[in-house]
């Protein structure tokens, strides 16, 4: 019973959240290497890493804020320096829809918007939001939950029987065909995706769910985010460029290095700066330091290294859904992985729509049959078990045969005859299919274990 309920949900929410998830599993990939595209796309990029390679240091702070006139014309909460070229440096403009402004880390001069940073933008949209909104935002959420239960329930479905056997859970049988082919190709590579699907649900719910959110940095011991902090309201405080960079340049290896400044909004909250150490645990693995803005004083730091395992797992959410926590070989990993997830809709509804066209030769050839009264003589039993439906529909149209020759039958599935029954039936047809490396079908496992393992006395 269990079984069966959890097969009809993993089917029905296959052909329903299926598509959703094969957009998100596609944009996702796409988004793996995001960095190397645009970087490849964009020659001052190339420019900007060769300086760094040549030991130049970018503008300090208050010269950038100077050039970019970010006191003035342009209003900025966040920017985002990357003197190494691995990412295009912007500051992004205050306001609900500011935009970014782009611009040369050892310059200050502004720059056009780099090519397709507006296309991954979009990608970006649509694998979180579906470029939906908040609504598209409700229905990603809802389909990482789903994925969820398509990895546990898919793995309880398909367990297989000789669970000892690798060949049973890691080898596709590229021989088979039709149903057989399908199937094995939808559970083997779903069971190679397993784990990777798991991280990318749960990792995923991050950004879904406030609840789940919380509930994680309760767990993990992190610190929850405070809404606004220090006082409501009021005019952003003013920030002293200079200071901020000499707090900054105490720290070693800030000055050259990737830096996420984010500028208080309200009064009484610090400036936030993350950067990345020389030798960074994984590519987002950041150091983070609280200064105060108006005098340069630190007021907090905390280095990824010396932070608890759960605090790091938590700073490292992203990292952990894209696969760069574990470097080249988890991004790649990850990519192959998102691009995985058409196959099992296809594949899916391929497999549905061959057990409803199954289903529907099995009404038929049992709509026959039922139309003819029954004879008064001793019938014979046709059995049958069947996986798919196929060997089921082949004993009702035995039957129908058997009948229309004038021989009675009763047709029943082995899931529900016993001993005594066979004991006391003189003629019997049995339909029985294989499933899997020839073992029996499920609804012939209790008859198996019940009636075939036991000596019986069938005359």
């Amino acid at each position: 019973m269990t079984k069966t309920l959890l097969f009809q949900l993993h089917w029905l929410l296959g052909i329903s959240a299926g598509l959703v998830l094969s957009v998100m599993g596609l944009s996702g990939a796409a988004l793996a290497f995001e960095d190397e595209i645009v970087r490849w796309a964009n020659p001052p990029l190339a420019e900007v890493a060769a300086r760094h390679a040549a030991g130049e240091a970018p503008l300090p702070l208050a010269e950038l804020a100077r050039r970019l006139d970010l006191g003035g014309t342009h209003r900025t909460t966040r920017l985002l320096i990357d003197p190494t070229g691995t990412r295009p440096s912007n500051v992004r403009l205050a306001g609900r829809d500011g935009g970014r402004l782009y611009f040369d880390p050892y310059t200050g001069q502004t720059v056009p918007e780099p090519r397709l940073s507006g296309v991954f933008e979009f990608v970006e949209d649509l694998h979180r939001r579906l470029a939906a909104g908040e609504r598209g935002k409700a229905v990603t959420g809802a389909c990482a939950l789903v994925l969820i239960f398509f990895c546990l329930s898919g793995l309880y479905l398909r367990w297989p029987r000789q669970w000892w056997s690798w060949r049973a859970w890691w080898a596709v049988e590229w021989k088979r065909q039709g149903r057989g082919f399908l199937w094995s190709l939808h559970s083997v590579i779903g069971t190679w995706c397993l784990a990777v699907y798991l991280l990318i649900a749960l990792t995923g719910l991050y950004w879904s769910y406030d609840w789940y959110r919380q509930g994680l940095v309760a767990v993990l011991g992190g610190e929850r985010a405070e809404n606004g902090g220090g006082g409501r309201g009021g005019k952003p405080p003013a920030v002293d460029y200079a200071r901020l960079q000499a707090a900054l340049d105490a720290l070693p290896g800030v000055r050259r290095a990737y830096l996420d400044l984010r500028l208080p909004g309200r009064p009484g909250q610090p400036a936030i700066a993350r950067y990345l150490a020389d030798d960074p645990a994984h590519s987002r693995a950041f150091d983070g330091v609280e200064i105060d803005p108006r005098s340069g004083r630190v007021v907090r730091r905390l280095d990824y290294r010396q932070q608890p395992l759960g605090r790091q797992l938590l700073s490292s959410v992203f990292a952990l859904h894209s696969g760069s926590f574990f470097g080249l070989p988890g991004r790649v990993l990850v990519m192959l992985a998102s691009l995985c997830m058409p196959l099992f809709f296809v594949t899916g509804w391929l497999l549905y729509l061959d057990r409803r066209r199954k289903k529907r030769a099995l009404r038929s050839a049992r709509r026959g049959l039922e139309l003819v009264a029954p004879a008064a003589a001793e019938p014979w039993l046709v059995g049958f078990a069947s996986q798919s439906g196929f060997a089921e529909r082949l004993a009702w149209q035995a039957a129908g045969q058997l009948q229309a020759a004038g021989v009675p039958v009763q047709v029943q599935s082995l899931a529900q005859l016993d001993a005594a029954q066979l004991a006391h039936t003189r003629r019997a047809l049995f339909v029985v299919s294989t499933f899997g490396d020839g073992e029996a079908p499920d609804p012939a496992r209790a008859f198996d274990k019940k009636v075939l393992r036991q000596a019986q006395a069938l005359p």
